[in-house]
């Protein structure tokens, strides 16, 4: 069944998101699939976590956390935080501001910062509720999108200037 779901979710188009925080002196930088919308009241969005990731404790552990979208220029952003390296050195090689909520990548398209709400078990994954206390919703005309085991975006979009 594992290999079913696998091959059922790389047919799906899916947005990319980094997701980043800040627990104490540990970093978490990941790129993830697993983010959606739970409740407009309160504003609640979800981010799943895989148990083994050494992002794991740093996410759950931290006060706030970050969701931000990828335009397609973000897509070597996307790969770099992909990869299993030390959270920290990914950001630095990206490019990342800090603020009080954690470090927000300099090339997204739009963030969301969030306060952890509620955790909870979902098998060899954790999800992770966070309520939403502020971001920027800039957009981006070009969305990077992951498809099929490889990143690209919609048909007919158009680069923005930035």
């Amino acid at each position: 069944m594992e290999e079913l779901l696998k091959a059922f979710m790389r047919s799906a188009a899916q947005q990319v998101y980094i997701v980043t925080a800040r627990s104490g002196a540990k970093y978490v930088a990941f790129t993830a699939s697993s983010v959606t919308s739970i409740s407009l009241n309160p504003p609640l969005m979800a981010v799943s976590i895989a148990k083994a990731s050494r992002n794991h404790d740093p996410l759950i552990n931290a006060e706030y956390f970050l969701i931000s979208l990828l335009g397609l220029d973000g897509e070597e952003a996307a790969r770099m935080m992909a990869e299993q390296a030390d959270p920290h050195d990914k950001l630095e090689r990206v490019g990342y501001t800090e603020t009080r909520w954690g470090p927000i990548l300099d090339v997204a398209s739009g963030y969301l910062a969030l306060r952890r709400y509620a955790i909870y078990d979902g098998g060899d994954h954790t999800i992770v509720l966070g309520e939403v206390v502020g971001g920027e919703a800039m957009g981006s005309d070009c969305p990077l999108v992951y498809h099929d085991r490889r990143y690209t975006s919609i048909l007919g979009c158009s680069r923005k200037p930035r």
